[in-house]
């Protein structure tokens, strides 16, 4: 049996030079040194180097030595390349010798392997495909592509590059028509829905225990998101005031031309840590000069950030008017009468940053015109009998006082456990005199409750966010 079968596998190897190394031996069969064909990074090269054949009943395969080293990094492909010829001759008188028939049978089957190889890299129908299909070439035609006829059949020629180009054009401008169409629509849409709740209140009915309360609308008529976890915003929330708390990211939509003039208001409302994130391959440049981030951090109770797209990133524009107002707490009990309302009093002003406590209203007075984020606790203890509580954060217009934001609840039944109740919500004061904020608490019990001592769960945090 020939050697060729002892070694099928592959027919060429590949080696990395060093700059030293001048020897590079290889161990597939060849049947003449001009079997063998060398190419650097490659270029295949004819001259500059010697190959040295082992005998076939040694192993064959054989050393291909280099006048020059090959340079470092270089790579060195020695391969077959078998050119169909006999071997031997025989006449019609002599008898064949089985080592020359061995001889060109190998011959015959590694020429065979090799065309084998060079198929496996050529195009060429599927086992399932080709039933009625035709592989011929059409006629020439320069600078055209190559393409499947309309009916599956056979190659034709294709659009030039020209015409593809142009192509590519037209899709392009009609994506970017469509893109300036959604905006349209969703501007169109914010107006309509503007129009049509030109009478809408920002009195709150929320049912907090369960938890998934994401939005209401404030007096402005827009809308204001609730994050306490991450959230990817969309384009038909542009205008959004989006409370950022518990630790939540903002994800913003990509930034494109139908996104131009798309603006979000950002703020945090309790102090952890919260961010803003961009899309993928977007950035965030902060108007006040700032580099140019993926993330965009607001790390402080009260920070707040105006987030505008310009068709291509998001421009981040810092509000300085937020900050801390007052922070009251509740930390004694105090009753409140048998089925009536009562005004929460506080007895200690843990921050005060513009004196607007006023202890004879038991709130804050005075406050200037702009929106304000509002976040109420109270701790409120069970008994056997479930009693429906409402919280109502009552706004002072220069003359009365009257209800502004409202949540209510049922407490559940129980013993030696309290119920918190939380209102959370932006209030709006008007530039009229004597504008003020406080809190009323209301029961159905018959009997009288109390609002239970703490120092941590009954309180009132006020800051200003807007203008």
């Amino acid at each position: 049996m020939g050697a060729v079968f002892a070694n099928q596998i592959r027919a060429a190897i590949a080696f990395v030079g060093d700059g030293t190394r001048d020897s590079f031996p290889f161990d597939f069969d060849v049947f003449d040194a001009g079997d063998v064909r060398i190419s650097i990074d490659g270029t295949e090269t004819d001259t500059g180097f010697h190959i040295a054949l082992t005998p076939a009943d040694q192993g064959g395969g054989g050393v291909v030595r280099f006048e020059t080293p090959p340079a470092n990094g270089s790579t060195i492909t020695i391969a077959r390349q078998l050119h169909l010829r006999r071997l031997s001759s025989f006449d019609a008188m002599s008898i064949p010798r089985g080592d020359a028939l061995e001889r060109d049978l190998d011959f015959m089957t590694a020429a065979l392997g090799d065309v084998d190889r060079a198929l496996s890299g050529a195009l060429r129908f599927g086992a399932d495909q080709g039933e009625g299909a035709s592989a011929e070439l059409p006629v020439i035609k320069p600078g055209r592509a190559l393409i499947w006829n309309a009916d599956g059949t056979g190659l034709a020629n294709g659009p030039t590059a020209d015409d593809i180009a142009v192509a590519s054009h037209k899709a392009s401008q009609a994506q970017d028509a469509a893109n300036r169409a959604e905006a349209a629509e969703s501007r169109s849409e914010t107006a309509l829905a503007s129009f049509e709740r030109s009478t809408a209140s920002a009195m709150l009915e929320l049912d907090f225990r369960s938890g998934d309360v994401l939005a209401w609308e404030d007096e402005r008529r827009m809308p204001v998101i609730d994050a306490p976890v991450s959230r990817i915003m969309d384009i038909r929330e542009t205008g959004s005031m989006v409370r950022l708390s518990s630790g939540a990211q903002l994800t913003l939509p990509a930034a494109s031309v139908a996104r131009n003039g798309v603006r979000f208001r950002a703020f945090n409302s309790d102090g952890t840590m919260v961010d803003i994130a961009t899309a993928s391959g977007d950035v965030i440049r902060p108007t006040n000069g700032g580099a140019e981030v993926t993330v965009y951090p607001l790390p402080t109770r009260g920070d707040m950030v105006d987030l505008v797209c310009d068709g291509t990133r998001w421009f981040a524009a810092p509000i300085h008017e937020s900050g801390p107002v007052v922070k009251l707490l509740r930390t004694a009990s105090q009753s409140i009468p048998a089925g009536g309302a009562f005004l929460v009093e506080w007895d200690q002003v843990i921050e005060d940053s513009h004196g607007l406590y006023d202890s004879a209203v038991h709130g804050v007075t005075g406050l200037p015109p702009g929106f304000y984020h509002v976040d109420i606790g109270v701790r409120f203890p069970i008994t056997d009998q479930s009693v429906f509580t409402t919280l109502s954060l009552e706004r002072f217009d220069g003359t009365d006082w009257s209800s502004h934001l409202q949540a209510n609840d049922i407490t559940a039944m129980g013993s030696g456990a309290a119920h918190s109740l939380r209102l959370n919500g932006i209030a709006r004061i008007n530039p009229t005199p004597g504008t003020g904020l406080r809190l009323r608490l209301s029961h159905s019990d018959a009997q009288t409750r109390d609002i239970g001592a703490s120092g941590l769960l009954t309180w009132c945090h006020i800051h200003r966010i807007g203008g």
